[in-house]
This record gives C-alpha cells, structure tokens and sequence, in this order.
C-alpha cells in the first residue's frame, strides 16, 4: 500500500463501518452483501453510468434495498502526496460518493483530455469488475468492486464522481502511477484533487 493509499484508508474503513451498522440492523440471516440489480427477464441492469446496477445492500425478506451515505464527510489522514511529479491533494470526503478532478496546467489539447478521461474510465471499469479486490483484506465479505464512475470534461479539469463501492484504496496506487506517467506523452497534470464538495455543490 502507498502512501496515496494509507492517506485515503480512513475514507475507505469510514464506508465500510457504515456497511456494517447497517447490515447489523439488517440482520444476517436476511442480508445480501452489495447485489445487483436485474430486469424482469433476469437481466442485470445498467447503472445510468453505464456500470451495473449493484446496491450497498438489500433486504431479504423485503426485497428492500439500502445504499449508505455519510452524515459528514471523513478525514484523509494525509492532506497532500505526490506521486512522481503529481501532486494529489486530499480532501475531506465520503467513499461512496467521492469526487476526482484531474487539472491541467493550461486548456489541454482535445486529444489529451478524451485520453485522461479514457484512463480513467478504464481504471473504474477494471474496478468494477473487482480488478483490485485482492488488495481489501475483506475475507470475501464484501466484493470489492467500485459501484459507479461517471468521468467527464469541466474546462481545463477531468472529474470523475465515484461510488467507490467496497473499492479497497489500493486501486489508487495503480491510479497514481498511471496519472504520474501520463504526462510523459500527454500534457502533463498540475495537481490531482480527490474528495471535497461535488462540482455541482461547489
């Protein structure tokens, strides 16, 4: 685990202790863990993403399903780490519901942006297929995929809203790394910002 991951756990511990509340009151005889979502037909349904449809956790008994949200947002226990020659500021934020932006230090070339945001839409995809669940140490409890990843262009920034679902923050290693080095052929970033308020709170 590196530093970027270390600083981002107690985001990632903070989502999983409200999983756990909430599958307590649940109860473990009736709990399901993270399910999808599927149509009348069996098919499994789309998240408006474009990432399956897959809920904190569902009732079943009742058939009710429970996404978790926190009441305020958690605390990184760094606030700054550079990977390469990439700053990532870290802000107070929720796992669930955390905010990425990537910023260039100028208006970046139309093929440099749709690459940034290629990167990172890949990354979310091989995390929502669990790509990185082998790093949460979560005895298979939980599955270890990222929910939902919505990536797109606000003037000379890539943010992506993520539901990093039970995601461990070891993801954010291979993340890191890839974002140093992408500047070796594109235009490099100026900073990565990861938590704060969503851009359209802000």
């Amino acid at each position: 685990m590196t530093t970027l991951a270390q600083a981002l756990l107690p985001l990632h511990r903070g989502y999983l202790r409200r999983l756990e509340e909430m599958a307590a009151r649940i109860g473990d005889e009736a709990v399901l863990r993270e399910p999808t979502a599927r149509d009348e037909s069996r098919q499994l349904v789309r998240h408006e993403s474009g990432f399956v449809l897959r809920f904190d956790l569902a009732d079943s008994r009742s058939g009710e399903t429970f996404e978790v949200h926190g009441a305020r947002p958690d605390e990184p226990a760094g606030r700054e780490v550079r990977v390469g020659a990439v700053p990532f500021l870290l802000e107070p934020g929720n796992w669930e519901e955390l905010m990425l932006r990537c910023a260039f230090g100028g208006q970046p070339a139309e093929e440099d942006a749709a690459a940034l945001a290629e990167l990172l839409h890949g990354w979310a995809v091989v995390a929502g297929h669990g790509g990185f669940a082998a790093g949460g140490g979560q005895a298979g409890r939980w599955t270890g995929r990222l929910h939902s990843a919505a990536v797109r262009l606000d003037g000379a920034e890539i943010v992506a809203a993520l539901d990093l679902g039970t995601c461990p923050p070891e993801a954010f290693d291979v993340l890191g790394e890839a974002l140093a080095a992408f500047g070796g052929e594109r235009t490099p970033l100026a900073r990565v910002v990861i938590g704060g308020t969503r851009s359209e709170d802000s």
